[in-house]
């Protein structure tokens, strides 16, 4: 992983350019342009909360408004599948730079992660200006352990990246398990309730969820809450479970990248 490191320092000015041009690429020629990139997930985050404040009538929770306490959760969760959505097909659509030998090529994660960042963090600037304009939501210092949740969020989806990348690379079905995954993870993450709501087997699993820490997290800082009796043991089981998937993951897509070219 200190390789990684190294070579994300040194490739830092190409990467901008690919991020640069991984953005504009998606909605070249059209007559809206990059204006897609806002407005696309936008309209789709809009459209879950119409449906949730008023068709299913969300309550308070913990004195907040039910929609000030799912907006920046579902914006968190968007950026996330953003990425992981894209990760499968990121090896055959970077694959020109196999030609380049020394090009680490799980830097290409990297290209995804803030491409999708750029976006996130429109969102979130206009969804924070909203909460704190209409909804009351007050500004503390807590609000900067936003940048701590984001970057547990990427070296999640990342080490998670690598090994849909690979995997996607050899085998066409993984893009249809990932969206099924991505599904099943919108519900089970805690977007519109806690774990506390269900039975203790059903709680259990949405607690070692591993994305739950990040967005747990990045509500509460937001929200400027408490941050839960079990923080310190939730870090320490997410850490170790990230740690470990990194390296797991770095050694796999390493592996596979050895036989890149013959698919490519």
């Amino acid at each position: 992983m200190l390789d990684f490191a190294r070579n994300l320092l040194a490739n830092r000015k190409l990467l901008v350019q690919l991020t640069r041009r991984d953005l504009t690429a998606a909605y070249s020629g059209s007559v809206a342009g990059n204006l897609w990139l806002v407005v696309d997930p936008l309209v789709y985050v809009a459209l879950t909360l119409v449906f949730f404040q008023f068709a299913i009538r969300g309550i308070n929770t913990g004195g907040v408004p039910y929609v000030a306490w799912v907006l920046p959760v579902i914006i968190f969760w968007t950026f996330t599948s953003t990425v992981l959505g894209s990760s499968v097909g990121v090896v055959r659509e970077y694959g020109y730079l196999l030609r380049h030998r020394t090009f680490d090529l799980r830097l290409v994660m990297v290209i995804k992660v803030l491409s999708a960042s750029f976006v996130h963090v429109i969102l979130m600037a206009i969804v924070l200006v909203a909460l704190v304009l209409f909804l009351n939501v007050r500004v503390s210092v807590r609000m900067l352990a936003l940048l701590y949740y984001y970057f547990s969020m990427c070296c999640l989806v990342v080490a998670l990246g690598w090994l849909l990348a690979g995997l996607g690379t050899f085998w066409k079905d993984i893009r249809n398990l990932v969206s099924i995954f991505l599904q099943v993870e919108f519900w089970v993450c805690p977007i519109f309730w806690e774990p506390d709501r269900f039975p203790r087997p059903v709680a259990l699993v949405m607690y070692v969820n591993p994305f739950y820490y990040p967005m747990h997290g990045y509500r509460q800082a937001i929200l400027s809450a408490d941050f839960g009796g079990h923080f310190w043991v939730m870090t320490v089981y997410f850490w170790l479970l990230v740690i470990g998937l990194c390296w797991l993951a770095s050694r796999f897509f390493q592996r596979l990248s050895r036989s890149f070219g013959d698919v490519l």
